[in-house]
């Protein structure tokens, strides 16, 4: 005997489509048939009795709004739509996804399929943006008519069980209550209470939270499906047996929580507990006390919602808004040093033009070996922040080995012994010297701490061939000649477990205030810049070895950067228009530039620097432009300037903008990293003159 369903089939359909083409041929494919199809209809349901319709009422929509109005009306009227095939692109007004979003706070059960040609969103963004669920689907154009016939049954008949399932779930929250209240009415044996719950089995276990019923002695008394899944026991392996033996949850959490629900009848928290396969589970439980008619506890009644996922996706998030946040401070106290050491570093150049003495001259020398290292430092913040590339030289691993000795030597305890050994006739490699120093730091100084009592630190540099290995940090390892340096300690090294963390950002294994979990973040971030990578080796006990590949330069190895000339590029009299919010470094620059043959106006700000360019445009032969400024920046400037002159010569310089070909798309004839040098920006000004 068939039994009617709980909820009627709806076969109402919108269409939201910009394109009347695409609604047509929607109405064709799912549709009332045409009129000759109608009669032969007509004729068959007379010889052989009428049949259920197989066709779908179509309603349709041009744009978002339209379709948002469709729908409210149909709720308001007692007729909702079953799905809705939105097209993902339909302009001026909203898009799909859009269109999605609000078409669910209005009707949040609405089956949607978003109709698109492109991949104009990923499946993570739409997660982001509109929390799908279950409810959407992604159907590519062009579309093939059965599949759409097939795929509107199945969302109909989806839509028309996810309602009886509603209906369902809210019959179980009453059934629940109910045998609450019977409970404490009825109940007087423990036997009735079990009976009652089985009874309901077929309908617990139709809930997506696990469902479980334990006795007063602990002992558990009914285990739904969602519980089997969940927890990997069937109710077979676990009716009669201890819940604390087979959950082996948080013993402490657990005898409070007990105690509060005897205490005021129910209770709701968080819960660390573990699956058959020992795999971590964390729920969010919701306890509720069972009495018999005499107010007697008989059972606790559990509902558990796994979470697990959940808590993953907030830590990630925390975390990335974590390293945002300090990529986004990183970046603005390095454009406001590097804009600190601009002046000193062109002081400094300015100077030696009328210092003679050897002893001044070196204290100079001093003074700008100090303002370096402070802008390197400032490269290595954004390295971790930002990402930065750093300027590469070739490198020669014994004059790196040869850098970094004396400050083991000096810096190391004397109880920890340190072994360099170099491989003689090594290729060089193509590094930052201040990043690649900073990445062998960083280990030694892990390597330093893992031996408090001292021990042996050794570094081994050596060439090697390297076979296509697979993925490293979400990049794919290439094959071919590298340079290692391996730090090896003899320390306490590191579990399996902890290996798979180390390198992710905030995470250590050092006592607080003792380390920020940012120095291996660091290095794997200019490892993986240098285009190589990092392998582990450790036991606990046993010491730790980190292996890390740099590629080799094949050709000029070694070969060491060239010098600038002695001689300064000069000027012969042009305008340069410098646009700077920084005075001191206005100053400078403009003392700089007019001391090498130019001759300088100055602006402190975009809206000043437009006002001379109007005055003076046909007498600048460039405009050196700084990119951060208040009020108008050096974008807005420059968007300003080439539409008054669209053949401007410009040079756009920061000490924060690091995508130096971004900044060319503006129309910028050359990038400069601040601080700059004399010879930097003289030479600067001399190519892009000549152009």
């Amino acid at each position: 005997m068939m039994t009617a369903p709980l909820v009627k089939k709806n076969r109402r359909i919108l269409v939201i489509d910009d394109n009347s083409a695409i609604q047509a041929d929607f109405r064709k494919i799912l549709g009332e048939p045409e009129a000759a199809d109608a009669e032969l209809d007509a004729f068959e349901a007379k010889l052989f009795g009428a049949k259920e319709s197989e066709w779908f009422e179509i309603d349709a929509a041009s744009q978002g709004e339209e379709g948002l109005a469709k729908v409210q009306r149909s709720i308001a009227n007692g007729t909702p739509y079953a799905i809705a095939f939105v097209d993902v692109r339909m302009p001026p007004g909203w898009d799909g996804i859009e269109t999605s979003r609000r078409i669910w706070e209005v009707d949040p059960y609405l089956q949607i399929v978003i109709c698109t040609a492109y991949s104009d969103y990923s499946w993570d963004q739409m997660q982001e943006q509109i929390n799908p669920g279950d409810r959407l689907l992604i159907l590519k154009k062009p579309f093939d008519a059965i599949e759409v016939q097939q795929l509107a049954n199945a969302l109909t008949e989806k839509w028309r069980l996810a309602g009886e399932a509603r209906m369902l779930l809210g019959d179980l929250e009453r059934v629940v209550q109910q045998r609450t209240s019977a409970l404490q009415q009825e109940m007087e044996e423990r036997l009735k209470l079990e009976e009652i719950f089985r009874s309901q089995a077929s309908l617990l276990d139709k809930a997506r939270d696990a469902i479980l019923v334990r006795d007063m002695d602990n002992r558990i008394t009914y285990w739904n499906k969602s519980a089997e899944i969940l927890y990997g026991w069937t109710a077979a392996e676990v009716i009669g047996r201890q819940s604390t033996e087979i959950l082996r949850g948080e013993p402490t959490r657990f005898q409070e929580a007990t105690a509060a629900v005897l205490r005021n009848g129910e209770w709701t928290g968080e819960l660390g507990q573990h699956a058959k396969d020992g795999r971590d589970v964390l729920v969010e439980s919701r306890w509720t006390l069972v009495r018999d008619s005499e107010g007697h506890a008989r059972a606790v009644m559990s509902i558990n919602t796994d979470i697990m996922e959940k808590k993953r996706m907030e830590s990630h998030f925390l975390r990335s808004q974590r390293i945002e946040s300090i990529g986004t401070l990183a970046g603005g106290i390095a454009h406001d040093l590097n804009n600190v050491l601009l002046p000193i570093i062109l002081s400094i150049d300015l100077l030696r033009l009328s210092i003679k003495d050897a002893g001044q001259l070196n204290i100079l020398a001093s003074i700008e070996s100090s303002a370096r290292r402070g802008a390197n430092m400032v490269q290595q913040v954004l390295s971790f922040a930002r990402g930065v590339d750093g300027e590469r030289h070739p490198l020669n691993p014994k004059g790196v080995v040869e850098d970094i000795r004396s400050f083991v030597q000096e810096a190391f305890p004397k109880n920890i012994e340190f072994y360099p050994q170099v491989q003689e006739d090594l290729p060089g490699f193509m590094g930052d010297a201040t990043q690649v120093h900073q990445v062998l730091l960083n280990l030694f100084l892990n390597a330093r701490d893992a031996m408090p009592d001292g021990g042996r630190l050794t570094l081994k540099v050596y060439g090697t061939q390297v076979g296509e290995m697979g993925m490293w940090a979400g990049t794919r390892i290439k094959g071919g000649a590298y340079i290692v340096f391996e730090i090896t300690d003899t320390g306490t090294g590191i579990s399996e477990a902890v290996q798979e963390k180390i390198f992710d950002p905030f995470f250590t294994t050092k006592d607080l205030g003792k380390g920020t979990g940012l120095g291996l973040s660091t290095v794997m971030a200019i490892v993986k810049s240098h285009d190589g990578f990092i392998t582990v080796y450790s036991k606990p006990g046993n010491g730790t070895s980190f292996q890390v590949h740099f590629p080799s330069k094949t050709t000029g190895d070694s070969a060491p950067v060239q010098a600038p000339a002695n001689t300064m590029p000069r000027g012969n009299g042009e305008i340069i228009l410098l646009v700077d919010d920084e005075e001191s470094v206005r100053f400078i620059t403009q003392q700089t530039l007019q001391a090498y043959g130019y001759r300088v106006l100055s602006a402190s700000d975009g809206s000043e620097a437009i006002a001379h360019y109007a005055e003076h445009g046909r007498e600048v032969a460039l405009v050196l432009t700084d990119m951060m400024m208040p009020v108008m920046d050096g974008p807005a400037t420059i968007q300003v300037l080439k539409r008054m002159n669209p053949k401007v010569k410009i040079i756009a310089a920061s000490g924060y903008t690091t995508d130096a070909e971004k900044v060319k798309a503006m129309g910028v004839n050359l990038y400069l990293h601040k601080p700059y040098t004399a010879m930097t920006v003289l030479s600067a000004l001399t190519q892009v003159l000549k152009e």
